[in-house]
């Protein structure tokens, strides 16, 4: 009975650590303002198993002054969260990558830019044009109903089509998320990950639009901010 008892204690013991420990690995952290002198202004830390934004706010002695935390299964806190601007980072399709972003654009390479707002989302790029209504909705989704055209009218490739439709997303960290059924295609299995950008970050270069490793935000205020 006592060996019984203490093998059962060493199991739990064993199973709550991994328990933790592989919670832990998931969360997401990301520091995403700092302060002119480098120190961290507003960190975030994502908990994917409740899908909760958690915010710590700082001030320029480094004292934590205000924490938030968003749920983000709720469509009040998904629009505070979806809105401003996004591109695809990964495109993935049938264990193929079809796209990755490079670390520099060029003018003649611009991909498409997708603007979330309350009400709208907006993409603009080259031959790809899309303006929708949206809705945000609980669990992680949107409702949108547009007109979205490709390439010049007149052009034999042209085209245009109104449509409606519900999606949703899986949130990866406060600078990414995966878009569900993005491509709409059943036959292929795919993932469309999406980053956050911020165009004051942009440098603009006389030939290229240059979004150096900044472009991923995390990493380089982390650096910053050590």
């Amino acid at each position: 009975m006592i060996a019984y008892h203490h093998i059962h204690k060493t199991s739990l013991i064993l199973f709550l650590f991994l328990f933790f420990v592989s919670c832990g690995s998931d969360i997401a952290e990301d520091i995403i303002d700092i302060y002119e002198s480098g120190k961290k202004k507003v960190y975030v830390r994502f908990h994917p198993g409740e899908n909760v934004l958690e915010k710590h706010f700082y001030n320029t002695a480094g004292e934590m002054v205000h924490i938030e935390r968003d749920s983000l299964s709720y469509r009040a806190d998904l629009e505070k969260f979806m809105i401003g601007t996004w591109i695809i980072d990964k495109m993935t399709v049938d264990g193929e990558i079809t796209f990755e972003k490079d670390s520099i654009i060029y003018k003649d390479n611009i991909p498409n830019i997708y603007t979330f707002t309350d009400k709208k989302l907006l993409i603009s790029g080259p031959q790809y044009n899309a303006d929708y209504d949206i809705q945000y909705l609980d669990s992680l989704g949107i409702s949108f109903e547009g007109v979205w055209t490709y390439d010049e009218e007149g052009k034999d490739t042209y085209r245009t089509k109104r449509i409606y439709d519900i999606d949703y997303f899986n949130i990866l960290s406060y600078y990414t998320f995966i878009w569900l059924e993005f491509l709409e295609d059943e036959e292929k299995e795919e993932e469309v990950i999406f980053r956050r950008i911020n165009f004051p970050l942009i440098i603009h270069e006389p030939d290229s639009l240059s979004l150096p490793d900044s472009l991923s935000l995390p990493d380089s205020l982390s650096q910053k901010s050590d």
